[in-house]
C-alpha cells in the first residue's frame, strides 16, 4: 500500500474513475510535508513486500539518509552506498554525490532505493571488479584453428580435448581508476593486482579486456588509447581479462566468435574455438561462410551455420534472405548479420555443419533438449502461480456481471537516455 502524504487532497492522487481503492489512516500526523515517505532494501532489489520503510526528511543528504537506513537494520561502518531502482525495477546506477539533498535528486514519496555494500569512489573514479579468464588453450595454427581440430572437421576420425571452450572465470580483485585515463592504462594497472603477478605478458596489446553480465562475456572493450568515461565503462563494472599469444588491436567491425563444428552423425561437437570475422566491409551471411569456409578448407557451399542462444538453448539456422526493395526509398534491405534478427558479438557461439559428411541439419544437442524441458516446465509453473495470484485479486462481481472496462487506447511512450 502506498502512502499518501497528508497535505495532498484524495481527488490529486492518480486514483482511476470507478476505481476501488482502500485507504488506511496510519499514525495521523507521522508523515508530513517535510518528510518523505521511502522503502529500502539491504544488498538486492527488494522482492514484493519484503522491503523496509523509513520516513526522512526531505532536507537531508544521501549521506544523512543512508545513515538512518543502516541505523533502522543495525549495520554500521563505511562500506556502504545508495543505489537507486532503475525502471526495470532492478539495481541501477549508485546515487554518487552523497551531499545532495534528495529533492535534488528526485527522489519522492514512495521511491525504492538500495543500500548496496561497498563504499563509493571518489568523484571522476571507477570501481571495477577483475575477473581472470582461465583455459586450457592450445597454441593455434595460422588459419585461427587447433591442428586436431581442422584434421578432425575434414573427416579425421580424432576428437580434441577441449580447449578455449573449457575457459573458466576467476575473480582476481578490484581496481580503482580515473575515468580520465585510457584503457592501456586500466590493462597496466590491472596487472598490479597480487592475484596475477604470475601472469606474464609483454605488452598490454597481449591482453583482451571483456565486459562481464551475468557471468558471460558479453562485449570486448575496444580502443586502446580510448578514456574510460568514452568506453561506456560505469562504477560496479565487471570486466574480465584474457591472455593472447599475440598482439590485438580490434577494429569497430571486427567481431571475436566461438565456432563449434559438429561431429558428424552425432548430436554433439568438437571443442569450441576463436575465430576473428572481420565485417566491416561486407557483414552478410555469405561473408561469413566464407571466412570459416577458408579456414576449414571447405567449399562455402557445404557449410551450415547456426546461432546458439544461451539463454534458450535454442539454435537459429543462419541462411541468406532475399533482398527486399522498399516502394518508398527503392532502397535494398542491407544483409548485415550484426543487426537483426541474429545480432552477432563479441562472444556469440556459431555451430557449423559440413554437409559433405553430415546431412543432420539439427543443431540441438541432448543437453539442449533437456533444459529445453526443464525451461518449459518452469514456464508452466509461473503460468499456474500467475493465475493463482490473478485469482485471489479479482475484482468482486456485483449482481454476477462483471465490470465494464473502458476501452483500450494507444500509448506513445518515450524512454530517455540512460547513462
Amino acid at each position: 500500500m502506498s502512502k499518501i502524504s497528508e497535505v495532498n487532497r484524495i481527488y490529486n492522487r492518480p486514483f482511476v474513475d470507478n476505481s476501488e481503492a482502500n485507504v488506511a489512516l496510519d499514525n495521523p500526523g507521522l508523515v508530513q510535508w517535510i518528510n518523505l515517505f521511502l522503502h529500502f532494501s539491504v544488498g538486492v532489489a527488494p522482492s514484493a513486500g519484503l522491503e523496509m520503510d523509513i520516513i526522512v526528511e526531505k532536507t537531508c543528504t544521501v549521506k544523512e539518509c543512508l545513515k538512518q537506513m543502516l541505523d533502522a537494520v543495525s549495520l554500521d561502518g563505511s562500506g556502504w552506498h545508495l543505489r537507486r531502482l532503475d525502471w526495470c525495477e532492478e539495481v541501477g546506477e549508485p546515487l554518487m554525490d552523497e551531499e545532495a539533498s534528495l529533492p535534488d535528486l528526485k527522489i519522492n514519496n514512495g521511491d525504492t532505493l538500495i543500500v548496496a555494500e561497498g563504499q563509493l569512489p571518489p568523484k571522476g573514479f571507477l570501481k571495477l571488479s577483475v575477473w581472470l579468464c582461465v583455459s586450457d588453450s592450445r597454441p593455434l595454427t595460422d588459419n585461427g584453428f587447433a591442428e586436431d581440430c581442422v584434421q578432425a572437421v575434414n573427416g579425421g576420425d580424432h576428437v580434441p580435448v577441449c580447449g578455449c571452450g573449457s575457459a573458466e572465470l576467476r575473480e582476481v580483485g578490484q581496481v580503482e581508476i580515473s575515468d580520465e585515463v585510457t584503457l592501456d592504462d586500466l590493462k597496466t594497472q590491472v596487472l598490479t593486482l597480487p592475484a596475477l603477478s604470475d601472469l606474464c605478458v609483454p605488452t598490454s596489446a597481449f591482453l583482451r579486456l571483456w565486459q562481464l553480465e551475468d557471468g558471460r562475456l558479453t562485449r570486448i572493450i575496444r580502443g586502446p588509447q580510448l578514456m574510460l568515461r568514452k568506453l561506456k565503462l560505469t562504477s560496479g563494472t565487471s570486466v574480465c581479462i584474457q591472455q593472447l599469444f599475440k598482439e590485438e588491436d580490434l577494429g569497430p567491425k571486427e567481431v571475436v566468435l566461438k565456432v563449434k563444428m559438429g561431429v558428424p552423425g552425432e548430436a554433439r561437437y568438437y571443442p569450441s574455438e576463436e575465430l576473428l570475422w572481420d565485417a566491416s566491409k561486407d557483414s552478410s551471411p555469405r561473408s561469413l561462410r566464407s571466412c570459416l569456409a577458408a579456414h576449414y578448407g571447405l567449399s562455402p557451399d557445404s557449410l551450415l551455420l547456426a546461432k546458439f542462444h544461451p539463454d534458450k538453448h535454442a539454435w537459429d539456422e543462419i541462411s541468406s534472405w532475399n533482398q527486399q526493395v522498399s516502394k518508398k526509398k527503392k532502397k535494398k534491405r542491407t544483409e548485415s548479420l550484426l543487426g537483426g534478427p541474429f545480432h552477432l558479438k563479441d562472444g556469440d557461439t556459431v555451430g557449423v555443419k559440413n554437409l559433405l559428411i553430415d546431412n543432420n541439419r539439427d543443431f540441438s544437442t541432448l543437453e539442449d533438449r533437456l533444459c529445453q524441458q526443464r525451461l518449459r516446465e518452469q514456464a508452466e509453473i509461473n503460468k499456474r502461480d500467475q493465475a493463482a495470484g490473478s485469482n485471489c485479486t479479482e475484482p468482486k462481481k456485483k449482481g454476477g456481471q462483471a465490470k465494464s472496462r473502458k476501452p483500450e487506447v494507444g500509448l506513445s511512450i518515450s524512454v530517455g537516455e540512460f547513462r
